[in-house]
């Protein structure tokens, strides 16, 4: 028999490739193994790490370099932040809103407010709190936005009137942090469910009580979670997706108009299940959203 000159597998000599000692001693923290580049963080005691307050962890231009936002030419209102519908947004507020949704999660901000709404805990969906408890929610991420530009508002999502998702938002899919790992957004538009129109949303209008009117918002609130499809599916990843938050700031506008509509008409909450946890806010609280520092246009 002929011997091929072609081996079809061998063994490795591990002991031939094994390389020698080097005589180095493991570093003392091999994230920072140098000291020369490093200090005191390659020790086994590096310093102890204090994190940016979140409104110093971007840099800021000087007063002078400052550019100030295009806006659509309507009236501003210097106390209150205005939510508009952001089909109205001129591109230069759309990019503001990308920059600062873009800056708080790459500060890790956005990820423990994403993890808040995954806690059952607070039982924020399926009962009277449902909307009083997200209204304190979309004010605490414009809160952040603001840190990083204090001209960003929340802009609202109406799709019941517009039928189609935000075209804008479309290829802004980023990966946030969260307790369970990173995620990224992902959606499945139009798949699984139809988007309700605005008849739907004058029917749950036409309701004169809380307690009937609120489930009827709260369905069509769902549908459209369903419609997005994706990360929007999961109560633990929704608030991922930008459009989270603009739907939700479109559900609250309804909320406030019914408001207006119907004066008097509130949550029944009592005790406990009047605080909107973790937040100290009441129900009461709620229930006027000027005093809570926006308006609607």
């Amino acid at each position: 028999m002929v011997k091929s000159k072609y081996t079809v597998y061998c063994e490795p000599d591990y002991q031939r490739g094994k390389p020698k000692p080097s005589g180095q001693s493991p570093p003392d923290n091999p994230r920072y193994p140098d000291p020369r580049i490093y200090g005191a963080y390659a020790s086994k005691k590096p310093p102890t790490y204090v994190p940016h307050p979140y409104e110093h962890a971007c840099f800021k231009p000087r007063k002078e370099d400052y550019k100030a936002p295009t806006t659509s030419g309507e009236d501003e209102n210097d106390r209150l932040c205005v939510r508009r519908d952001h089909r109205t947004l001129t591109s230069d507020q759309r990019d503001r809103f990308l920059n600062a949704f873009t800056q708080i999660n790459a500060m890790n901000a956005l990820g423990p407010l994403v993890d808040i709404h995954s806690n059952a805990a607070h039982q924020m969906h399926g009962n009277p709190r449902f909307l009083p408890w997200h209204r304190i929610y979309l004010v605490r991420l414009q809160e952040l936005l603001q840190m990083v530009d204090s001209t960003v508002c929340l802009p609202y999502w109406k799709s019941s009137e517009e039928q189609a998702f935000p075209s804008w938002l479309l290829g802004f899919t980023p990966t946030v942090n969260l307790a369970g790992g990173p995620h990224t957004v992902n959606r499945n538009i139009g798949a699984l469910a139809f988007l309700p129109d605005a008849a739907a949303v004058a029917t749950a209008m036409g309701n004169g009580t809380f307690d009937t009117f609120r489930p009827a918002l709260e369905g069509v609130h769902d549908s459209a979670h369903v419609w997005v499809g994706g990360s929007m599916l999961g109560i633990t990843t929704a608030p991922t997706d930008p459009v989270f938050w603009m739907h939700h700031a479109e559900i609250d506008r309804i909320w406030a108009e019914w408001q207006v509509a119907n004066p008097g008409q509130n949550p029944n909450l009592l005790g406990a299940a009047a605080i909107m946890d973790p937040w100290p806010e009441n129900e009461e609280a709620t229930r006027d959203i000027s005093a809570l520092g926006y308006t609607y246009a």
